[in-house]
């Protein structure tokens, strides 16, 4: 019998680090979007659903932090920005304040996913050199 659970742990658990922000990223996205759409919809309940996951994703991305890198700082307040201003947003169901973070989420999505091929091409090149 397939087992989905197992099947997206074992998913998960080859992931690397990066791939699984990238993953966080797109949860944060697909909610938020979702929140949006629950908003112009008028279902307030479900948009605040959506909102508070896309927070708890964040909180885990702050909890997960390593400080012994510089840029750790800088995603700290970043991150603690976007909480904010979701927080705000849900309380007053403000799609603009949505809509920013989504900005800014697709932004560091994407830069993480330039740094992973990057970081790719570097170590393929490498393996060649040796």
């Amino acid at each position: 019998m397939y087992d989905v659970k197992s099947y997206q742990e074992k998913y998960l658990s080859t992931m690397t680090s990066s791939e699984l922000v990238t993953l966080m990223y797109g949860e944060i996205i697909k909610n938020l979007k979702k929140s949006v759409v629950a908003i112009e919809g008028g279902r307030l309940s479900q948009a605040h659903d959506h909102i508070i996951k896309a927070q708890d994703i964040l909180i885990h991305l702050i909890n997960n932090l390593d400080f012994k890198y510089e840029i750790s700082t800088n995603l700290l307040y970043l991150y603690e920005f976007m909480y904010d201003t979701l927080v705000k947003a849900n309380v007053s169901k403000d799609v603009e304040g949505i809509n920013l973070v989504i900005g800014f989420v697709a932004d560091l999505k994407n830069t993480w996913v330039e740094a992973e091929k990057q970081s790719r091409i570097i170590s393929h090149n490498m393996e060649k050199c040796i």
